[in-house]
Formats: structure tokens, C-alpha cells, sequence
């Protein structure tokens, strides 16, 4: 079976979130700001592209964070007081051997980075080297941003071009020598409600990541 690399995982992930807006503007005939879409709409949206696009991995929704620590292949996960509280929106894990891949969070309408910090964090923790056996390659905050006015085109792209200058620091908190934060934007949409939205992705990867 073809392998299915992170670039497509996360332009699935995009789709996602363009068909999800597609369906909140059916349903609300078009006359509701895409901020108002509630965010489960978004997130078994992708879910549903991540699935369909990879069907050698397992989609699985609300996944406990303490399954993704794994322990090596044919043992028991390693248990984490907090992790055991804790829950990823998303995770795509290997359909033979149940580990887990990658890690995906999803947000609406972030207009400032501090909505998505607790969601980095968590993603650049589930990726640290030091977890024994950890097998996550990378993970996403997949998030929305809008804006009402008639400038919303300048206005997100000011609003993203701010999150680019802010991901330098982001990584000096965050990442160390082994990991790193990108960000991918899917481009600025106008919807016929009056506004425009655009989909975003703040990527975090394992340099050298895990080989099989």
C-alpha cells in the first residue's frame, strides 16, 4: 500500500476544513459568520479526510494522550498521571500495529496565538525524545482564522504574517534540538455570509523522525 506522507496528511487536513465550512454555509443559508461553526463540525470534518486519505492508518477521535507515549513495539503504554486526564482531538495511528503517527488539534476562529498555546504545548510535550519509544512523527494545532470587515483579506494576512514572527520565539520556548515549528496557511477565503476565513496550520516535527 502507498505510504501516505505528512504533506498529504495535512493538505487532507485542509480539505477538511474547507468541507466543513461548505456544510456550515448550507446549513445556515449562508448568513452566519464562519466564527459561529461549532468546532466539532471542524473536527470530524478532517477527521473524515485524514480517514479517507489514509487507509492504512486508524482515525481515532478523542485519543487519550497517554496511549500516544507509547512504550516499544510489543508492550504495555507507559502511563502518565496527567496524560491519563488528557485527550488529543485527533489521532492517526498505523492500522497494523496501533501506534501512534501523528497528533492533530483543532481550533476555530484564532485571532491571537495565546488561543492555540495550551494546544502547542501539548503537541511539542507528545513529541518529546526523551518519552521511551514515543513513535509520533509530527503534529498540528489545525486552526481558522476570520475577520468581518471589508479590509479581511489585509486583515488576516497581517493577522498571519504576526503569527510568522511569532513562531521564532514560539520554538526557542517550545522546541529544542530535535523538533521545530513551521506554519502552513491554505490561503484567504471570502464567504458569501460577508466574511473571510482562512485555514491555517502550526506544524510540529521530529527532525530525524522515527524510522520503521
Amino acid at each position: 500500500m502507498k505510504r501516505v506522507t505528512k504533506q498529504e496528511l495535512i493538505r487532507a487536513a485542509f480539505h477538511g476544513m474547507h468541507t466543513a465550512e461548505r456544510k456550515f454555509s448550507k446549513m445556515t443559508a449562508n448568513t452566519l459568520h464562519f466564527c459561529r461553526a461549532p468546532e466539532y463540525l471542524l473536527t470530524v470534518s478532517v477527521a473524515e479526510k485524514l480517514g479517507n486519505t489514509a487507509p492504512n492508518h486508524l482515525t481515532w477521535l478523542e485519543f487519550q494522550l497517554s496511549q500516544a507515549r507509547s512504550a516499544a513495539r510489543g508492550h504495555q503504554p507507559l502511563s502518565a498521571q496527567r496524560a491519563d486526564r488528557e485527550r488529543c482531538d485527533i489521532v492517526m495511528c498505523w492500522a497494523t500495529s496501533k501506534e501512534p503517527r501523528a497528533a492533530f488539534e483543532i481550533k476555530r476562529d484564532v485571532q491571537h496565538f495565546s488561543k492555540i498555546k495550551p494546544d502547542v504545548e501539548r503537541i511539542m510535550s507528545l513529541l518529546n525524545g526523551g518519552v521511551d519509544g514515543n513513535t509520533l512523527q509530527f503534529g498540528a494545532v489545525m486552526f481558522s482564522t476570520m475577520a468581518e470587515s471589508l479590509h479581511g483579506q489585509k486583515v488576516i494576512r497581517d493577522r498571519v504574517h504576526d503569527f510568522r514572527e511569532r513562531l521564532d520565539g514560539w520554538h526557542a520556548a517550545y522546541g529544542n534540538g530535535n523538533r521545530r515549528l513551521n506554519i502552513i496557511s491554505g490561503g484567504i477565503k471570502k464567504r458569501r455570509a460577508g466574511d473571510y476565513w482562512a485555514p491555517l496550520a502550526l506544524v510540529a516535527e521530529r527532525i530525524q523522525p522515527y524510522k520503521w
